[in-house]
């Protein structure tokens, strides 16, 4: 259940985000130190499952809290690379805050991972979370 949304919550920022643009998932690896990497790339990363208080026989109600960030090698990247970071961020936040998962249903924003620069790679990041169950319905 959980790692099918975020499966659906890449489908939604592959069909809205830029062209071409590098998305990846909790489990995979951003690392764009490597000079051979890509420069910039998107990642949905699952930073915290939380309670939502309700338990119903075998299933129990979650909220789901990611992160999405997009990273950017400064220390590489052409002007226009980093402004497609810039879109990048922008399309996301933009593509989950109007996705309707469910009739009348949409992600809630939180706070993301912090911005960091560790003075090559660039983080921007927001939060949202969805309501999940776990168990059987």
């Amino acid at each position: 259940m959980i790692f099918d949304t975020e499966a659906s919550i890449l489908a939604r920022l592959v069909d809205r985000c830029p062209s071409g643009s590098l998305l990846v998932g909790t489990f995979e690896e951003v690392n764009l130190t490597d000079d051979a990497a890509e420069v910039v790339a998107g990642q949905v990363f699952l930073t915290e499952i939380q309670p939502a208080g309700e338990v119903r026989g075998a299933c129990a109600a979650v909220l789901l809290h990611y992160a999405f960030s997009v990273y950017c090698d400064i220390a590489r990247a052409s002007t226009e690379q980093k402004t497609a970071a810039a879109d990048l961020f922008e399309q996301a936040a933009h593509a989950l805050v109007s996705w309707e998962y469910a009739p009348m249903r949409y992600p809630q924003l939180t706070q993301g991972q912090s911005t960091e620069f560790n003075g090559r790679v660039l983080r921007l990041s927001f939060g949202f979370s969805l309501p999940a169950f776990l168990g059987s319905p």
